[in-house]
């Protein structure tokens, strides 16, 4: 063998050895940030879902007596224009309260999920690393392959 070809393939089997080692501490390094993505801290977005909800009071306080049949006609005349104008009322404002309950749950799913989007897409790209970062081990190994074949066509030649 010549000494052309033993230094050719002592590059390559450097190349090929370097490539390893350096795609395993990637494959490592990759695993450290897979588990650092899992274990991250989350935001919590708060919706206002404990808004205080007020009681309708249905005590009546008044200090004159009344008959029986002058109890009945003032229920029938709050059960002809008291009641429907007090439901109407309530139906509005059980409207108003859920829109508003349903906007807040609508911005907090959105905050989570924009967040879950940014952490996994820093992930993904690796944390922005460059290209060469991402691929340097196959490169060497690629490169110590290529050598090796170079060492076998002048051992031949």
């Amino acid at each position: 063998m010549s000494a052309a070809a033993a230094t050719l393939y002592g590059v390559s089997g450097l190349l090929e050895s370097v490539g390893l080692v350096v795609t395993i501490l990637d494959v490592n390094s990759a695993r450290k940030r897979l588990a650092g993505y899992l274990t991250r801290p989350r935001n919590v977005y708060a919706t206002d879902a404990g808004a205080i909800v007020e009681a309708f009071n249905a005590n009546v306080a008044t200090n004159e007596e009344k008959t029986i049949e002058q109890r009945m006609a003032d229920v029938e005349k709050w059960k002809q224009v008291d009641l429907p104008q007090e439901l109407d009322r309530r139906n509005t404002e059980l409207m108003v309260r859920l829109e508003n309950r349903f906007q807040s749950d609508l911005e907090a799913a959105r905050k989570n999920v924009e967040d879950q989007y940014a952490g996994l897409r820093e992930y993904v790209e690796g944390s922005k690393q460059k290209w060469w970062e991402s691929y340097r081990g196959p490169i060497l190994l690629i490169a110590g392959v290529l050598v090796g074949t170079a060492a076998n066509f002048v051992a031949l030649g």
